[in-house]
């Protein structure tokens, strides 16, 4: 019970990373980016590239990748998702044209990675020696790990709630032609959610494989849908809910993958279902 309390709290922080950037993208520009999970395989690769090249520390080379990838999604953002932002007629539009905009961006990610790096997973382990913990040995990557995605949560958090940058965000999102009228530019904000939701995932991809050595450049799906789960799960555009929502998917991912390995991600998908059906709001859901 010790190890399922610890192991679960550790995946949840990471979890609640991975859904927060998705929540953020999708709350401020309205663009469902199912290519985010590629952006956090991405991460994982640059770290990779970094830690071989350079022979810095996982933890020194996210600082350089993550910040690349924010780059990366600022330019995509501005180069196709913003021109489908003024050529869409409505929201269901733009919804529907970015998702099979997001469908090419996935396939370009994961061929381009698959063409550079081959079909092999790969890993940035570090600080993988056992630490004692309330009496269960437990690796301090993965303390190292959860305490780093709290952190960022906690960060982002302040950010939106109490400083000017978040203000303009959350006029965006509850009012995009109100923040016009006032001044505001929505499409550099939009290129900034969207790059700052890369960003976070690129961080969680980085995370993730100084832990588990299994990132391939086909896996960024498998994290797409894990973050759209929380989302479900905690409610369209609310931090709370991507908190819980992240904490409770990482307890139901760690206690399957303990007792059934292969059917982890199969839990997962039932459990979206499930709440899809009895709660399609999500707990924190308006």
């Amino acid at each position: 019970m010790l190890d399922i309390l610890i192991g679960g709290a550790i995946l949840g922080a990471i979890f609640t990373l991975v859904s927060i950037g998705l929540n953020l993208q999708y709350g401020v520009t309205r663009i469902l980016n199912i290519a985010h999970g590629d952006f956090m395989v991405l991460g994982a690769y640059l770290t990779y590239v970094f830690v071989q090249s350079l022979s810095l520390s996982p933890l020194a080379a996210m600082v350089i990748g993550a910040p690349l990838v924010f780059l990366l999604g600022v330019i995509i953002q501005l180069a196709i998702f913003r021109w489908l932002v003024r050529l869409s007629k409505s929201a269901e539009e733009l919804e529907f044209r970015s998702l099979l905009a997001c469908f090419g961006l996935s396939f370009i990610i994961q061929n381009v990675l698959y063409q550079i790096f081959g079909p092999y997973p790969i890993g940035n382990p570090c600080l993988d020696q056992a630490i004692n913990v309330m009496g269960q040995p437990c690796r301090l990557n993965m303390i190292v790990a959860a305490g780093i995605s709290i952190a960022i949560s906690l960060a982002l958090y302040f950010l939106l709630r109490y400083t000017r940058i978040g203000l303009i965000m959350r006029a965006t999102v509850e009012e995009p032609t109100g923040a016009q009228i006032v001044g505001i530019n929505i499409y550099k904000v939009h290129a900034l959610s969207f790059g700052l939701g890369a960003f976070l995932s690129a961080l969680a991809g980085s995370l993730w494989s100084t832990i588990y050595l299994d990132i391939y450049p086909y896996s960024g799906a498998t994290f797409t849908f894990i973050a759209l789960t929380i989302i479900v799960l905690g409610g369209m555009g609310s931090f709370m809910g991507s908190l819980a929502g992240g904490f409770i998917l990482g307890y139901l991912y760690y206690i399957t993958y303990k007792f059934e390995p292969l059917l982890h991600m199969a839990v997962v998908y039932i459990f979206l279902l499930i709440m899809l059906i009895v709660r399609p709001k999500g707990l924190f859901g308006r």
